[in-house]
């Protein structure tokens, strides 16, 4: 990817000077549209957090259990061979999002790195063609989309947004996936900056106490939830008896924690730790904080596990990766299509940021149901709203489900 110069040859520049440097940066990584890029092999030592290399090339039953515990799953289907194989699909499938325990992210290192532009995640999309099976191993290759202006009125910044498409081929030379990352880069000029523009929405922010009769509503859903009650399972939906507009019933998570965070990052992140971690921060320390009360540089990503971390980038608390926001809409997705439904699109998008101490509640409807080259298809409009009613998350999710009038065989 085009190389972003030193951060001092960006100082004291007008902002006229300012904008045609960040438009000739732009164009500079517009010259490698259509370049496709393989991300570095998992037994690599990383130079970069955002490097984005393969985590676990093989897939096993262990991994789609693990996936599915860490967005506290307890389908039975990710995870008794028993019961899988008699589903249609004759043994253990990984769940939608999955493919980010492969390999999460980019390749191409979300390299935009400018002063006076700030990095969103701007949610993804992913196409699923074939299901992910125990067994299965993977190649992968990103195809570099380019950066577009996105025009914004009455604001200090200019918006882009960038989409890296990653494609997920198996051993069969199947395109199992197409997962399409977007990031989106807030660029303001040095004339109309402010302190902590990304974090004033969030300075109000409080954490909130939780009664135990409000708890004791948690836990009795989590039992539910442990035993199925809303679960569709084995019982099959057909697409002739879904009803536009009904509601699926909603899954709820957390007071999120670190012990949430910490089960998302050991299967669909990069686990590092000391010598690695330093060997990801050691050549880009300008983008990683420096701890007040240590002396000592902060991995970037700290933010998702400590208040304080988080308070030293402006935010009130740990901030909970848009990642997980997306991989806890898929358990009330397949808890409503059941074991015969099958995933084709889901199309995300984070709306606010989420805190550790929120609660998640993930609602959903659907929004639309049609038939399309032989395939029967609903989709469900889905959203993540916390204790205050505030959405932080929501998708379209397009689902493929047995037809009365045609029985689906196994894809």
């Amino acid at each position: 990817m085009a190389k972003i110069e030193s951060e001092f040859d960006w100082e004291d520049l007008s902002d006229s000077e300012w904008n045609q440097k960040f438009d000739d940066t732009i164009g500079a990584f517009n010259e490698r549209r259509g370049e496709i890029q393989h991300p570095p092999s998992g037994s690599k030592i990383l130079d970069g957090e955002y490097d984005r290399g393969i985590l676990n090339k093989y897939v096993t039953e262990d991994l789609i259990r693990h996936y599915a515990e860490a967005i506290g799953d307890p389908n039975p289907f990710w995870r008794d061979p028993t019961y899988a194989s008699g589903t249609r699909w004759g043994g253990i499938i990984a769940p939608p999002t999955f493919e980010s325990a492969i390999a999460f992210g980019s390749s191409y290192g979300e390299s935009l790195r400018v002063p006076g532009v700030i990095r969103l995640n701007g949610g993804n999309e992913h196409r699923y063609y074939v299901p992910i099976r125990h067994g299965d191993s993977f190649t992968i290759y990103d195809k570099y989309e380019g950066i577009e202006e996105k025009r914004v009125n009455d604001k200090p910044y200019r918006m882009f947004i960038e989409k890296v498409p990653r494609y997920y081929v198996n051993q069969r030379e199947e395109v199992v996936a197409v997962g399409t990352m977007r990031s989106i880069y807030m660029a303001t000029p040095p004339g109309k900056r402010g302190k902590g523009q990304a974090t004033k929405m969030y300075q109000d922010k409080e954490r909130r106490y939780f009664t135990e009769e409000e708890l004791d509503v948690v836990r009795r859903e989590y039992d539910n939830q442990l035993a199925g009650v809303n679960r569709r399972g084995a019982e099959t939906r057909y697409w002739e008896d879904v009803v536009v507009g009904e509601d699926i019933p909603t899954v709820v998570k957390g007071p999120y924690d670190v012990c949430d965070a910490g089960a998302r990052t050991m299967v669909s992140c990069y686990a590092y730790a000391f010598a690695i971690k330093w060997a990801a921060m050691r050549n880009h320390l300008q983008h990683h904080p420096l701890d007040p009360i240590t002396g000592d540089y902060m991995f970037l990503r700290d933010w998702h596990y400590t208040d304080h971390a988080a308070q030293v980038r402006g935010y009130p608390f740990a901030v909970i990766a848009g990642a997980h926001n997306e991989m806890m809409l898929v358990h009330a997705v397949t808890d409503w299509m059941g074991d015969d439904g099958f995933v084709t699109l889901i199309d995300t998008q984070e709306r606010r940021m989420s805190f550790y101490g929120d609660m998640t509640y993930i609602k959903g409807k659907v929004a639309k149901k049609f038939v399309e080259d032989g395939n029967y298809l609903v989709t469900l409009d889905v959203w993540a709203e916390n204790q205050d009613g505030v959405v932080g998350s929501k998708g379209e999710f397009t689902i493929k489900l047995v037809a009365k009038a045609a029985f689906d065989k196994p894809i």
